[in-house]
């Protein structure tokens, strides 16, 4: 099925419809979708199908059976069997099965349609074959055009649509705006033969998906999006624990500006547990700074700023009576906490537990903590400690006290939450610590939840792939990229660096090809050491995705997938990782070379790409149908290849910013063919040298570059050419490369 054969059906489509009730859309309302069926319009002698959900057209379609030559079919009945499935869990189901009235040889039915969705809806595949076939954990920056995509998800009202799996739908976005995104829908049955029944085809409807389907009682996302900007930073508590000090926070944020990471994406700089005095939770604690720390907060927020970072401070939800502060409270303020049958003050842990539903104990306990951090200008508050209350909640005496008031634990939990949202506002990023079970209970109020325990957890971002992006913006504890415990110290061989340690390329690489949150967090020496920090720079921002898949993925992935749509391009970035094969020890087991077939990472098997291997910068040449992956060996920790569609004249194929190649840096690309020239825009980073890689089809030569006033180096290869420059500053460049004139390199300067 050729996209040309695509946007004709929806041509065909637009000509058989309504117009008015294929391109409009009800004003958006605010009230909660209903965990309820569409309303199915459908006219058999026209083959014309409407599915309406919350006062919207969601799915306009033609459908009709076509003959072999993929002409339509003359007098065949074609019949709708819709049917409904609510399960005790309230997941509802709605089927749509259309059938042939009848068997006929060679027939099969084909339907073209208009899928709209708000602003935040995407495509993406259900688990079918594909992944049986080649299992990968796919994502996008921006709107995915992959053809293993057999579903929409709308995001801001948590309806799925799904058709037919296995290359038999295809989905492609049409119109995109403010108000919502368009996409372009075709599903087709297998043809019926000799002895088969009729042919089938069959739709199927999913309302409150991920509250639902996927078991997120509490996600409404209607109330709130997802944050949406890099969270990419230095976290204080992997390397130092309670040992990091003013004196070390000074040489942190030096070491930071001194090698230009702020630059590079880096934007956070967040204290751990370290700087408060006590060992409870209550404002005195938390808001008065200890000795290690003669400048308090204002001196830590002005250090962190100064190299154009932002705060980020870590607070903990637990009181512990042996604080004296808590001790006196709890004299004090009895009224405050749970207590037990005897009248006692309840303990789990060591812990009082603070009754969340006593509004005094709320503004007394809680409110002036975040008010506060608010006020002093942090911009990052990690709450910690979730699963520590959540498991004292889910003691009996304590469950019994909630009970008794008409609380659950996980609203109780909640509660506190929603206090931190309301005084620290929609822009600070809230990290909700630790573990998935407490996330699920507090989504919607907190923008990033740690997806696991203490220690950088790669397998966390893989079963969680499909909830980054949708819930929150998953976070996989700290990055530490000396990877503290490994035994053994493998070298990678980079463009950047000779000699880098495997694990500082493969571990911030994951990340960014996850779209994950990236705070790493090492000793300061190890940020003094320039190959250390190679795949720290080619990662960062790590850029906002969406799930390509509405499913768990399964065991440990080797490969991923990132597709980056743009205005001017669209590409698909695969990375296959070689990972250890011990948690903390082992060697990288290396692969040997693999035959890699576009079709099954969801390209066009018809169409000529071009492969470009990132670390290595290799170009692996032309290819259709499949190209071949090189080995890799135990010092390779990732590979990362570009693939674009070949086009018949020069176009940018690789970039050395960012391993998206092109996602970070790459503004703006345009084809000029009367002045044979290639433009664009790139963002660079002052002193680190970038290298456009661009593809040299048979019979151009590039003769000029100007890329805006800095020194450039330009060279032709066999089938490529190469223009370098180390920026002056931090900025935009203009660059044009002129595949007509004199033998000359001329820079211009443009800011």
């Amino acid at each position: 099925m050729t996209n040309r054969n695509l946007w004709r059906g929806v041509a065909w489509t637009v000509a058989c419809v309504t117009a008015g009730a294929v391109v409009s859309r009800a004003a958006e309302t605010l009230s909660p979708p209903p965990n309820a069926s569409g309303m199915v319009e459908w006219n058999a002698g026209q083959g014309i199908l409407k599915l309406r959900y919350h006062g919207s057209v969601i799915l306009a379609a033609a459908l009709r059976a076509e003959d072999a030559a993929g002409q339509a079919a003359a007098g065949v009945e074609i019949k709708l069997e819709p049917s409904e499935a609510r399960d005790p869990k309230d997941k509802v189901a709605q089927r749509l099965k259309f059938t042939l009235a009848k068997p006929q040889d060679g027939v099969k039915l084909v339907l073209h349609g208009v899928v709209t969705g708000s602003a935040e809806a995407f495509a993406a595949e259900t688990d079918g074959p594909a992944q049986k076939r080649f299992p990968l954990v796919r994502n996008s920056v921006g709107l995915s055009r992959n053809l293993r995509n057999n579903a929409v998800y709308d995001r801001r009202w948590d309806w799925m649509l799904e058709g037919p799996t296995d290359g038999t739908t295809r989905v492609l976005p049409t119109e995109t705006g403010q108000q919502g995104i368009s996409f372009a829908w075709q599903s087709r049955s297998a043809a019926t033969s000799a002895g088969s029944g009729p042919a089938a085809m069959e739709l199927v409807f999913r309302p409150r998906f991920y509250q639902k389907h996927r078991g997120i009682e509490r996600f409404e996302p209607w109330t709130y999006q997802v944050w949406r900007g890099p969270v990419t930073g230095y976290c204080t508590w992997w390397a130092y624990r309670g040992g990091f000090s003013q004196r070390t926070l000074d040489a942190i944020v030096d070491v930071f500006a001194e090698k230009k990471l702020p630059d590079f994406g880096y934007k956070y700089v967040q204290i751990d547990d370290a700087y408060q005095i006590g060992n409870g939770s209550c404002p005195q604690n938390w808001l008065t700074w200890n000795q290690k720390f003669p400048g308090g907060a204002e001196y830590a927020l002005k250090k962190i700023q100064s190299a154009g970072m932002a705060g980020g401070i870590w607070v903990h939800r637990v009181h512990r009576p042996n604080d004296p502060h808590v001790a006196d409270i709890g004299k004090q303020h009895a009224d405050w906490f749970v207590h037990r049958p005897d009248g006692s003050l309840y303990t789990n842990s060591g812990f009082y537990i603070l009754n969340t539903r006593n509004k005094a104990a709320v503004e007394g306990m809680v409110r002036p903590i975040y008010r506060e951090l608010k006020k002093q200008g942090w911009g990052y508050v990690k709450i910690d400690g979730a699963g520590d209350l959540l498991n004292c909640y889910k003691d009996p005496l304590c469950a019994e006290h909630f009970k008794k008031i008409g609380v659950t634990p996980e609203e109780s939990l909640r509660d506190w939450d929603r206090v931190a949202r309301e005084e620290l506002g929609q822009g600070v990023y809230i990290l909700n610590c630790w573990g998935v079970h407490t996330g699920v209970g507090v989504v919607g109020l907190v923008d990033g939840c740690r997806l696991g325990g203490d220690g950088f957890d790669a397998g966390s971002l893989q079963r969680y792939a499909s909830w980054n992006g949708v819930l929150w913006r998953g976070d996989p504890d700290h990055c530490d990229i000396m990877a503290v415990g490994f035994k053994e110290k493998t070298m990678m061989k980079t463009f950047g660096a000779p000699a880098a340690m495997a694990d500082t390329i493969d571990q911030p690489s994951l990340v960014a090809m996850a779209g994950a949150v990236l705070m790493v967090s090492d000793k300061v020496e190890d940020y003094q050491n320039d190959s250390n920090l190679e795949g720290m720079k080619r990662s960062a921002p790590v850029l906002f995705t969406v799930p390509g898949q509405l499913y768990e993925c399964g065991p440990r992935a080797t490969w991923w997938l990132q597709e980056l749509d743009r205005p001017f391009d669209h590409w698909s970035v695969l990375a296959r990782f070689n990972w250890r094969q011990g948690q903390l020890k082992g060697n990288r087991p290396g692969h040997p070379e693999q035959e890699v077939k576009f079709a099954d990472l969801g390209l066009a098997p018809d169409r000529e790409y071009l492969v470009f291997e990132f670390w290595t910068q290799t170009f692996l040449g032309r290819a259709r149908g499949s190209f071949q992956a090189p080995a890799q060996d135990a010092s390779t920790s990732v590979q990362v290849f570009a693939i674009r569609e070949a086009r018949p004249h020069p176009w940018v194929l690789s970039t050395t910013r960012h391993l998206s190649q092109g996602g970070v840096d790459l503004l703006d690309e345009r084809w000029d063919a009367g002045s044979q020239t290639l433009s664009g825009q790139s963002a660079v980073v002052s002193g680190d040298p970038y290298v456009l890689t661009v593809h040299r089809p048979a019979g151009f030569r590039l003769k000029v570059a100007e890329c805006a006033g800095e020194q450039a180096a330009s060279a032709n290869q066999a089938e490529t050419a190469t223009v370098r420059i180390v920026p002056s500053a931090t900025k935009t460049v203009l660059w044009k490369l002129h595949f007509e004139g004199a033998e000359s390199v001329l820079c211009v300067l443009s800011r």
